[in-house]
């Protein structure tokens, strides 16, 4: 955990300003589509239509930009510091709509079920995305390799994300602005972990 952590910070601090440049970007972006559809002036009938519409475009994005955060984490544990272009270089846009939609279903289900079981599928399918832009895994096969790792190793994981979370929180706490460190921080962390889990490469 300590290590993953380490590894994190020591990884953002030496290419820190395009990992807080391309998280500004995201917030712009979330920002936008958010207001864009906030901002119309409809009937019950057209917020309605609108509010779903919104809401897959909003999700849609979300997942993308997920995937343009990974794809940068991996590059950190491939030895590669990631510029701008870097984040946006993965094809299989397809599966990581579908595989976040999944892992999202799966959890809204999950909460509605008395909560804790949207917890335990949000952290069984937390590697999804990661499998699927690295392994360039399909969405089904993503969400059965990240149950399979998460699953296989329970108590290294839930301690990590425990640390995580409190990290976050502290960044949160910090008016925002601190999520632009312990976000980016948190996830070179976490995917080092999953990169160490699964035997993969990580660069010193």
């Amino acid at each position: 955990m300590g290590a993953a952590i380490t590894y994190g910070w020591n990884k953002f601090k030496d290419n820190a300003l395009v990992w807080i440049g391309i998280s500004i970007i995201a917030f712009l972006i979330a920002g936008l589509i958010q207001g864009a559809f906030n901002g119309f002036d409809y009937t019950n009938t057209e917020f309605s239509a609108l509010s779903i519409v919104g809401g897959l475009v909003t999700a849609i994005v979300g997942y993308i930009i997920q995937a343009a955060f990974l794809r940068g984490a991996l590059s950190e544990l491939d030895g590669i510091k990631p510029a701008f272009g870097t984040f946006f270089q993965f094809t299989n846009i397809g599966a990581v709509v579908l595989g976040g939609f999944l892992v999202a279903v799966a959890t809204y289900v999950g909460l509605v079920l008395c909560i804790i079981p949207g917890i335990i599928a949000a952290f069984l399918l937390y590697y999804t995305l990661t499998f699927i832009v690295d392994k360039n895994q399909d969405a089904i096969s993503g969400i059965k390799s990240s149950y399979a790792l998460t699953s296989s190793n329970v108590g290294t994981l839930i301690l990590l994300a425990l640390a995580l979370i409190g990290i976050n929180i502290i960044g949160a706490l910090l008016c925002g602005i601190g999520l632009l460190v312990t976000a980016p921080v948190a996830l070179i962390a976490s995917t080092y972990a999953y990169r160490v889990l699964t035997g993969g490469h990580v660069a010193a």
